[in-house]
């Protein structure tokens, strides 16, 4: 049962939004280090900021979403984005840049993941096939965007791209600040008395697990999704980077549209970084154009609905604290994104690239078999 028709509609325009950015982010940061005259390691810092905004300001935006109500959560974060878009409009050097990014990496953290929090709570019956269908338009968006922007920008312009994000957010926030039914299907998480309830929260093992598989999800994801360019660079085929980073997101719409299938998520995590772990492997030592793009297109497929369906299962161990618990999330992916971004530049800057891949899809292995023998674990206690 859909509690609130109109934002079950707007949803599908906030997910396709946030992947259009998302995307376009991944392709402009190389030409804001192009026009600010930026060096590759300074390349990877701006990347990082986006995740450490995301690491640093998520946990708290579910606290706010506790305090304060999650529409007026949404509304602060989405504040936060445009403030980051107008440091991008007015930055004239790196640092300044990577201010920017923070920034917005905060906002835009705490506004997906109190967002799937309220899709959970307007759609609790099928939360997790209603999440991977609005994936599969956040991967439309991500699919379009970067092909957008190499055709219509320069490769040293990035400011029309944060000009047309500051007016979208700046719609949305309006958007949240004045429909107030969004408050009559919002669950209203359970106050602490002492303290913060994230901290809680990550007293619990299981949900430190599955943090980790967030945090090694999408830390290998923006290991292909930054440095397809310069992966493909080192490897002689640099004209056909642009295209595998669109072939990636195409690739994810048809997996989150598998994924959107599959009711409960636990069953399908552990296959996903298993198949995920093969195409890094294919993309490290296979060479050529096309065994490294179908790697990137299966590897696409199998990781689209990790996102949400690992999300979902974090929420629903803490039901009484679904903003908070989703937020944690988030900052697994985003202390994944930071974290993995200085270590890829360093082997592409050495000129060894494979080895960071394999050492992703080590990781990939290593997941899977912890999350299938969690949940064999799991389905043998319930029989």
């Amino acid at each position: 049962m859909i509690k609130d028709k109109r934002y079950n509609a707007f949803s599908v325009l906030i997910f396709s939004l946030m992947g259009c950015f998302l995307a376009a982010n991944q392709s402009i940061v190389a030409n804001v280090t192009a026009a600010l005259g930026g060096s590759e390691a300074e390349m990877g810092y701006m990347v990082s900021a986006l995740y450490l905004g995301s690491m640093i300001a998520v946990p708290f935006e579910g606290e706010i979403a506790v305090a304060l109500g999650k529409r007026m959560a949404v509304v602060i974060s989405a504040l936060m984005v445009c403030a980051g878009a107008v440091l991008m409009l007015i930055c004239q050097s790196i640092p300044v840049a990577i201010l920017g990014l923070t920034i917005y990496g905060a906002g835009i953290g705490g506004y997906e993941s109190i967002n799937m929090s309220l899709v959970a709570d307007n759609r609790p019956e099928d939360s997790n096939q209603f999440l991977n269908l609005l994936q599969a338009l956040f991967s439309i968006g991500a699919m379009i965007s970067p092909l957008i922007i190499a055709k219509y920008l320069r490769s040293d312009e990035f400011r029309p791209m944060y000009a047309v994000l500051l007016g979208c957010y700046t719609f949305l926030m309006l958007y949240f600040l004045m429909d107030r039914r969004i408050d009559t299907f919002a669950t209203q998480d359970k106050k602490e008395e002492h303290g913060f309830v994230f901290l809680k929260l990550m007293k619990n093992g299981k949900m430190l697990i599955y943090m980790a598989a967030m945090f090694i999800y999408l830390g290998s994801e923006t290991a292909l999704t930054f440095w397809i360019g310069s992966l493909y660079t080192q490897a002689g085929i640099g004209e056909f980077g642009a295209m595998a980073l669109s072939s990636y997101w195409f690739a994810s719409i048809f997996g989150r549209l598998l994924g959107s299938r599959v009711k409960s998520p636990k069953s399908i995590v552990a296959p996903c970084f298993a198949v995920g772990a093969v195409g890094y492997f294919v993309v490290a030592f296979v060479p050529g154009v096309i065994a490294k793009t179908l790697a990137i297109i299966v590897m696409g497929i199998a990781f689209a609905p990790l996102y949400a369906g690992i999300a979902i299962i974090g929420g629903e161990l803490f039901p009484e604290y679904s903003a908070p618990a989703f937020s944690l999330m988030i900052f697994a992916a985003g202390l994944g994104g930071t974290l993995f971004q200085p270590v890829i530049s360093l082997f592409l800057s050495s000129g060894n690239a494979a080895a960071a891949y394999w050492i992703a899809g080590i990781l990939s292995a290593i997941t899977a078999v912890v999350l299938a023998v969690m949940h064999r674990k799991e389905k043998a206690v319930q029989i």
